[in-house]
């Protein structure tokens, strides 16, 4: 009888494998969220859509809200080895600890936004996504149980976006989201497309595209992107780009030589979990003086913390529009990240923008941190496998949007 459950029991395994590995499709995608409050970004890794995790470039591992520890992990699988290496220095250090004859893995997850951090359970939960050929969600759900996902405490959810119960790690870590759902189909890329709206769904796709975005018609991000390698930084699990200086009309500001460099000014990274791209202070003070000087004839507005440069566009000039300096990022391999004036000034009130740029302060640990509002709009293309980003211009400029995928489930 034993044999005979045990025969059964390895047969439906073999049909899930089956169902998994026949399937026509090589790309998952889910569900991105613009927060109001916060204009931070999460992502749908449930069944429920009102249970969402902040997407966090950097975190080790997922880990979300819940009462009780329900499917531990044990100290001595390979996923309690990974996540004990990601200990966090800001809580102090622990050991695992032993309950009923069983040895129970310890872990550190931290809140990316206030730093705070708590000693807890490493357990396993179940991740759920959809295939998809490119234009839509694919009747062909895949739901992966027993992933790495710590157990935290309620209290570790402070400052995050309302509907967030955790936070989803997109980070190079082998317990990253991507890493948890890399199978045979799935390449070791992902795509964000961050909606620049909080009223439309944004995208992620893990995989290669097509990324159909309609209308337009056929319109594939993925056909539109321009790339640049990733740099190395040994100490961190978050992307680094070679950018070499920052231009404004084409012109350099004028800064010392490797004021970007990794191994000098802690490089430029990019961020989800910042919402505005931040310059330390040397950086800031001389592209806001020459900001200034390009803009020219614009009256001053008021403050909105934390943007530090607004002024009125109720002026009467016919070429208003065609005044606002063009910003690009200088890329170490010779091309450029110039910044759509839609992700360069936040609209602030009826006649009033403001330079979406912060003072990083004389401290920060990096150059140049690049922040949401920067990413939203465009396609941006994670790829591990050839360790590099791929970057478009803003998809307005293609008459479409990071909110323009089709979440229908079709066969």
């Amino acid at each position: 009888m034993c044999n005979l459950i045990l025969t059964l029991f390895i047969f439906v395994l073999g049909l899930l494998s089956l169902e998994v590995s026949a399937q026509p499709f090589h790309t998952l995608v889910t569900s991105l969220h613009r927060d109001p409050n916060t204009s931070l970004h999460t992502i749908t890794l449930t069944l429920d859509p009102t249970e969402q995790y902040l997407v966090d470039l950097d975190a080790p591992f997922i880990w979300n809200r819940c009462d009780s520890l329900q499917s531990p992990v044990f100290c001595d699988e390979s996923d309690c080895l990974a996540a004990r290496s990601y200990m966090s220095p800001l809580c102090p250090e622990t050991n695992n600890t032993r309950s009923f004859d069983q040895c129970l893995c310890y872990d550190t997850p931290v809140n990316p936004i206030t730093g705070s951090c708590a000693l807890t359970y490493a357990s396993r939960n179940v991740l759920t996504v959809y295939w998809t050929a490119g234009r839509s969600l694919s009747t062909n759900r895949i739901q992966y149980f027993n992933r790495y996902v710590s157990c935290a405490p309620s209290s570790l959810l402070q400052s995050l976006p309302a509907q967030a119960i955790g936070v989803a790690s997109l980070s190079k870590s082998t317990l990253s989201l991507l890493s948890q759902f890399i199978i045979d189909d799935v390449t070791q890329k992902f795509s964000l497309c961050l909606s620049s709206s909080s009223d439309d769904q944004g995208v992620i796709f893990f995989g290669d595209g097509p990324y159909y975005l309609e209308p337009p018609a056929n319109f594939d991000a993925s056909s539109v992107l321009s790339y640049t390698p990733f740099i190395k930084n040994p100490t961190s699990l978050g992307y680094f780009i070679n950018v070499t200086g920052i231009s404004i009309n084409q012109q350099a500001i004028s800064v010392p030589a490797n004021t970007f460099a990794l191994d000098v000014s802690g490089g430029v990274k990019l961020s989800t979990t910042v919402p505005y791209t931040t310059l330390r202070s040397d950086i800031y003070s001389v592209f806001m003086s020459e900001f200034k000087k390009a803009l020219d004839g614009f009256p001053r507005g008021k403050k909105v913390s934390p943007l530090e440069y607004c002024f009125k566009t109720n002026v009467t000039r016919p070429t208003k529009v065609q005044t606002i300096p063009q910003i690009d990022l200088v890329l170490g391999d010779g091309g450029y990240w110039t910044i759509h004036k839609s992700n360069l000034l936040k609209q602030v009130d009826a006649d009033e923008v403001c330079l979406a740029f912060v003072n990083g302060g004389n401290t920060a640990e990096h150059a140049v941190v690049i922040g949401t509002y920067q990413m939203e709009n465009i396609m941006l293309q994670f790829d591990l496998a050839q360790s590099r980003l791929g970057f478009s211009t803003s998809l307005s400029s293609f008459g479409s949007s990071c909110g323009n995928f089709d979440f229908t489930v079709r066969p």
